[in-house]
């Protein structure tokens, strides 16, 4: 594409601001046709809030945005479909019990003599499959279908619009690498036939692998606009934060001593079909590191040690003690077991109270004085851990509904640490926050595990668990199929990936 065409989508001097909080403070870049640019920056750097204004969401307070070099007024998503502007979300708008063609045509179906046309809907579906060269049975439920075949439908369907620009919010937040790899390979035959596209991500080498442009946000500015081709993972980190970050492996603050007790000891535990036979320990001071595919067994191995599921064999020992069989979270949590769930909006959050209420969730009871809260209490607490994990947000006692996702992640993690755990069970906890927030919650986990506790690390970002963790055991069909031990064992990404695929 000649540079002196006009741009597919060109966002001119956008600024928005919440409640007197300034987000966007003048935003301006373009996108060509047949171009991917990378759209990174931290958690609340005002990315989202700007593709939802693009997508017709929001609304901004002055700017312009235009469509092949012509200004166009976005009202609404209609409007965005009707500009040619398409965009999936990170959170499916797949109903799963219905099949793929119902899902592609929802609210639009063909008809004829007032009925649903299935014959023609069907047809249309293969045909667009064909085109976009996907190979899925139109007839699918779509519950029964791969994460990775999910996100290649909701795409399909925002393809059906033909749009000249397509945005992709965190697309591979949720898929194995060989998901990813077809992804992305489908993404760039998009790109060839014209498509512009845009990629929100947290994860630098996707940028590095599959963008022309990287484009940084930093508090609600472009900090950098480049060809990737001249930057490095180094420079985009450091736009994204505005200094140095740390990528070292963060030890233990002294050598765990793997000849005294085990302080959790998993002992033939089972939960079919998902998880068999599964032994370990983990020592006071350790982190150990849960790496698998997906669907490998890892969310149902912490789900059961906690009690949400209940095992058909086996036993979770603490300190020595066999726990009750049919224990609880309640119980979990009342003997110092914790855990963070992975999908925080339906299972980690109440998105209608504040942060200082979601994060003293599960320890209310501690700040009783006479009968009543100690609120003043409550609110220092709060700003302390607020602070520490560099939560941005008003303060105290703003809506957690009105944070980014990375932010809400973080405050669900700050609600485990108030527990003060003796266990703490992590599934996937930086899924959806930037590089320095995930530097701060590595920091945390490692603080929690100097102290004596047992940390349990699930994560589908494998160079989290290289910089984490003191052992990584992988689980491969709901059982352990090898141990990797830091100082003696290669625990680097490349090691981890490979005992994962072998």
């Amino acid at each position: 594409m000649l540079n002196n065409q006009p741009y597919a989508l060109e966002i001119v001097d956008v600024r928005k601001s919440f409640f007197q909080n300034p987000v966007l403070l003048g935003v301006s870049f373009g996108l060509r046709r047949g171009e991917i640019l990378g759209l990174l920056g931290a958690n609340g750097a005002g990315k989202s809030t700007l593709m939802k204004i693009v997508n017709g969401v929001y609304k901004m307070d002055s700017g312009s945005i235009r469509i092949n070099g012509q200004e166009v007024r976005i009202r609404d998503s209609a409007d965005a479909r009707g500009n040619g502007i398409a965009m999936v979300y990170q959170e499916f708008s797949l109903i799963p019990t219905m099949t793929v063609v119902q899902n592609l045509f929802l609210a639009r179906e063909h008809k004829k003599m007032g009925l649903i046309d299935e014959k023609k809907c069907r047809q249309e579906a293969l045909e667009i499959f064909e085109k976009l060269g996907i190979q899925i049975d139109p007839d699918a439920v779509v519950g029964d279908l791969s994460i990775g075949n999910q996100q290649l439908v909701e795409i399909a369907k925002a393809m059906m619009q033909d749009p000249s620009v397509l945005i992709l919010d965190e697309p591979t937040a949720s898929l194995t690498h060989a998901e990813i790899a077809l992804l992305f390979d489908f993404v760039d035959r998009l790109r060839k036939s014209g498509i512009a596209i845009i990629l929100i991500t947290h994860h630098m080498q996707e940028i590095m692998d599959v963008c022309d442009r990287a484009v940084i946000l930093r508090e609600g500015k472009v900090e950098m606009d480049a060809q990737v081709k001249d930057v490095t993972i180094r420079d985009m980190v450091e736009a994204m934060v505005g200094r140095s970050v740390s990528a070292e492996k963060l030890p233990p603050a002294q050598p765990i001593n793997y000849q005294e007790a085990p302080l959790l000891q998993v002992c033939g535990l089972s939960c079919l079909p998902k998880v068999q036979d599964v032994s370990f320990q983990v020592y006071p001071r350790e982190v150990v590191g849960i790496a698998g595919l997906l669907g490998s067994g890892r969310t149902e191995l912490l789900k059961t040690i906690y009690g949400l599921l209940h095992a058909d064999g086996g036993n979770v020992q603490l300190d020595g003690t066999i726990l009750p069989a049919r224990r609880d979270p309640a119980w979990s949590i009342d003997h110092g077991i914790c855990f963070v769930p992975e999908n925080r909006r339906t299972h980690g959050i109440v998105p209608i109270h504040s942060v200082c209420r979601n994060m003293l969730l599960s320890v209310w009871k501690h700040y009783r004085k006479g009968g009543l809260l100690d609120d003043r209490k409550a609110t220092a607490d709060t700003t302390d851990m607020i602070e520490k994990l560099a939560v941005r947000c008003t303060g105290p006692e703003q809506l957690l509904q009105n944070l980014s996702g990375g932010n809400q992640q973080k405050v669900v993690f700050g609600k485990s640490i108030f527990t003060n755990p003796r266990v703490l069970l992590l599934d996937d906890p930086t899924v959806g926050i930037d590089v320095d927030a995930k530097n701060q919650v590595a920091a945390v986990i490692r603080g929690i595990a100097d102290e004596g506790s047992a940390v349990v690390l699930v994560s589908s970002e494998i160079e989290y668990l290289e910089k984490v963790c003191d052992r990584v055991l992988i689980l491969r069909d709901g059982r352990i199929a090898k141990e990797l031990r830091s100082g003696v064992d290669d625990l680097s990404e490349t090691a981890i990936i490979d005992a994962m695929q072998s």
